[in-house]
């Protein structure tokens, strides 16, 4: 690239105290041959432009003059590219500063991971209202056992205490409104973390049901599937001997017989808390030895035959008033309440536990004791093999009535 030194080039363009020099250069690659350079000194520092165009070149020399005679220093070292886009970003912008929108950018950017306009579209879809029905809490809640009573599920009966608890809790707000954090928080208190894993199993249920009913945006995450599922630890297999179950029964047979039928059937046949509240006398068939169970916890295999030993057989004879229901509702919390009171020691769920270990240790049949006991095959060899000896499992289920009693015969009661 050469200079041409024409007496009118380079030419000057003055703003006050400020001259600005547009060149003619040679370029043997332009199409006439030559370019046009604007030079202009920016603190010190010279800059120059190249023009095709003699009049574009003029143009940004004049600009340049009028930007430094009036102390515009930046923007006189601005190109013109720089220019276009600092006006198109203010387009953009529009009443939002330029800066302010760019710190914004970034902080987005930064939060998403980059994926701005994705995060952007499902935090719309979460928030906006137009495309799902607000309703409360506690309106939701009640639509949502109502519905559950029509498919004759039994909700409402089973998990009442964690609706109770929700609606106390959240009942006012409505329903798109509740975030996970206000769920985390809410399933904190609940120190027990199977109870805890419960009530999240109910709002999570609660909330995927509200989706579909269109009461909260579709297609995304719900905020309580967003929760965090606490750790339950493997339950702690507690179990009582069969010297200390014999005495229990004779306990109850002297002082307490209206519970005799609901401990005979919790240690002898392992039924669950609500399996037994729920049994009734025409089901337990005492000359054919077994008791038919036909409701109990959901998500088990509830409908079962569990056959009932020759001693529980003789312990069921004692009981009064077979027909109707086998209990009153919290029969076996009155159990526990009794035997503490009688210095009594019992684990937790040692009923249901005595029950399924010695019968596994009794049989040897894994499978069977699982059927039996409404259990999967790997929940009785994972927790309830090797507890106690075949000859411990024998023991408990040869306990009998001590001494001579009044049996009442099999015919003068409804069973069959």
């Amino acid at each position: 690239m050469k200079r041409t030194t024409p007496d009118k080039w380079p030419r000057k363009v003055k703003a006050g105290s400020v001259t600005v020099k547009v060149y003619r250069l040679h370029h043997c690659r332009a199409a006439q041959g030559h370019v046009y350079a604007v030079a202009w000194n920016v603190g010190g520092t010279r800059r120059m432009r190249q023009f095709t165009d003699e009049r574009a070149a003029m143009e940004e020399a004049r600009l340049k003059a009028d930007q430094l005679a009036a102390g515009k220093i930046e923007a006189a070292g601005l190109s013109r590219e720089d220019r276009d886009e600092l006006l198109h970003a203010r387009e953009i912008a529009g009443k939002v500063p330029v800066i302010a929108a760019l710190q914004e950018w970034a902080k987005a950017s930064e939060i998403a991971q980059g994926n701005i306009i994705t995060a952007a579209e499902q935090w719309a879809a979460r928030n906006s209202t137009s495309r799902h029905q607000r309703v409360k809490v506690a309106e939701a809640i009640d639509r949502y056992l109502a519905a559950k009573d029509a498919a004759g599920k039994f909700v409402r009966r089973d998990h009442s205490s964690v609706f109770d608890s929700l609606r106390t809790a959240f009942g006012e707000l409505f329903l798109d409104t509740v975030s996970t954090v206000q769920m985390g928080l809410y399933l904190e208190k609940i120190e027990n973390p199977s109870t805890r894993n419960t009530h999240r199993k109910g709002i999570v249920g609660l909330w995927r049901w509200s989706q579909r009913q269109n009461y909260l945006p579709r297609g995304l995450q719900t905020e309580a599937e967003q929760t965090e599922s606490p750790h339950v630890p493997a339950p702690e297999v507690g179990i009582i001997s069969s010297e200390t179950y014999g005495k229990l029964l004779e306990h109850f047979r002297a002082k307490h017989p209206e519970y005799l039928a609901p401990l005979v059937l919790a240690g002898f046949c392992g039924l669950r808390r609500d399996e037994i509240h729920n049994e009734v006398w025409s089901d337990i068939a005492l000359e054919r030895g077994h008791v038919r169970v036909t409701k109990g916890k959901r998500g088990t295999p509830a409908r079962r035959l569990v056959p009932l030993s020759p001693a529980a057989v003789e312990w069921l004879l004692l009981c009064p008033n077979r027909q109707g229901r086998l209990c009153k509702n919290l029969a076996v919390d009155r159990i526990r309440f009794i035997a503490h009171a009688a210095k009594f020691t019992l684990p937790e769920n040692c009923f249901r536990h005595s029950f399924v270990s010695h019968r596994v240790a009794e049989t040897g049949d894994v499978g069977a004791t699982a059927l039996e006991s409404g259990n999967s095959p790997s929940i009785v060899f994972r927790h309830y093999r090797e507890l106690v000896t075949k000859a411990e499992g024998e023991k408990w289920f040869a306990v009998r009535p001590a001494g001579p009693a009044e049996i009442i015969s099999i015919k003068a009661g409804a069973a069959s």
